[in-house]
């Protein structure tokens, strides 16, 4: 089993010491850590990397905090994703965008660490829900009043 964790680009040291310290040996894990202070004994880390999106392709499934760039990137890409909120945060956002996609069935999220073993148990037989992204629709009014503006 080929993992990759990714926090994004902000720190999330109490997920990835959880993971490294509690992830089966015998899977193949790469960490993406971004400024944190815990670097994994147990697995190889980067800090970040120019080229994640050949990084996601590598992988057969990502565990990923709940950041909305990362979770929609990946639901492009018809990753298995297993989405952590970094309830650390001062807001909540996170918590918000896991639901969301746990609850129509695009991924499945953990707001418990100690749940993230069983997921990923699962994860190889679970059967998502195919996510259609919709264009925003009001993107030629943006940019018109953007424009506007700047004359």
């Amino acid at each position: 089993m080929k993992i990759f964790v990714t926090v994004g680009t902000t720190k999330f040291d109490a997920l990835v010491e959880f993971l490294d310290k509690n992830l089966d040996q015998s899977y193949e894990v790469l960490f993406q850590i971004s400024d944190g202070n815990y670097i994994p004994k147990n697995f190889p880390y980067i800090i970040y990397s120019d080229a994640i999106n050949t990084l996601y392709n590598e992988y057969d499934y990502i565990i990923t905090h709940a950041g909305a760039g990362t979770i929609y990137k990946l639901l492009d890409l018809n990753k298995k994703i297993i989405v952590v909120p970094n309830l650390d945060r001062i807001d909540q956002h996170q918590t918000d965008i896991a639901d969301f996609v746990d609850t129509n069935g695009y991924a499945i999220s953990c707001n418990d660490f100690k749940d993230i073993p069983h997921a990923l148990e699962v994860l190889p037989k679970k059967k998502f829900n195919q996510y259609e992204k919709h264009t925003f629709f009001k993107t030629k009014e943006v940019c018109k009043f953007i424009m506007d503006s700047l004359d």
